[in-house]
């Protein structure tokens, strides 16, 4: 286990930018998630959507290419700094915060939340996800996708699946690097979380790992040749 650290992307947001830049640069979705993602999300034209844990703005930009008046947050400051560059006409609201603590200010604002690779990072997920409830409009949606918490143990990342609240590095980006790290815990923790933060569940859908990502040699191949393992899933929600 490592220490615990709640803004750990901070600390190599430079690293992070220029991976993320480098892998759609290639015109390859190497997680095979956006598609999926972006066909769930649906149309948002003039709608008002919160990318929550925006990074370097990567979703943010999307979003604003399909209509949505954009809001991203994110607790790491050197990244909002990286995505307010990006974004020299101000199209989009960038800010630092830390969505595990309320945001009165943003209270039933949102027609739709996004979520995108940043659940299984977040130290206080009940917080986040509380403070989503809060923010989301009467009716509104939240979409999240995440790194199947099943996937850990078939990665041999973790031994044992119910131990949950430990942090661990990702090994993939150390190796580039990027020195953060995931938090286990059991998806029926983090449906609970979403549930008392007063959302119902809509669809789960688990993703196919790409042939990219299987024959990468950083990801562990513990499937024998043919068999086929969901690394990642989404989650779509209503607020009640």
């Amino acid at each position: 286990m490592i220490e615990d650290k709640i803004d750990a992307y901070n600390d190599f947001a430079s690293e992070y930018s220029e991976k993320i830049v480098a892998q759609h640069e290639s015109s390859a979705d190497f997680s095979g998630i956006l598609p999926s993602f972006l066909q769930v999300i649906g149309n948002i034209s003039r709608q008002t959507v919160l990318d929550a844990g925006c990074g370097e703005g990567y979703l943010s930009r999307i979003l604003l290419e399909q209509g949505a008046y954009v809001t991203g947050i994110d607790i790491a400051a050197q990244l909002i700094e990286i995505a307010r560059a990006k974004d020299p006409e101000h199209k989009i609201t960038y800010e630092v915060a830390n969505l595990s603590q309320p945001q009165l200010a943003y209270r039933d604002s949102f027609d739709l939340i996004t979520s995108h690779l940043v659940l299984n990072d977040v130290f206080d997920y009940q917080g986040f996800l509380a403070t989503l409830g809060t923010v989301a409009k009467p009716g509104g949606r939240l979409v999240i996708a995440f790194n199947n918490p099943y996937s850990y143990v078939v990665r041999n990342l973790i031994n044992n699946y119910f131990d949950t609240g430990k942090a661990f590095p990702y090994r993939g980006m150390t190796k580039k690097g990027v020195k953060v790290h995931f938090y286990q815990r059991t998806l029926g923790q983090y449906i609970d979380a979403c549930l008392a933060a007063g959302f119902q569940l809509r669809q789960l859908i688990d993703l196919p790992t790409p042939e990219r990502m299987l024959n990468n040699q950083i990801v562990d191949k513990l499937l024998p040749q043919g068999y086929q393992f969901p690394y990642f899933m989404i989650l779509s929600f209503v607020k009640a």
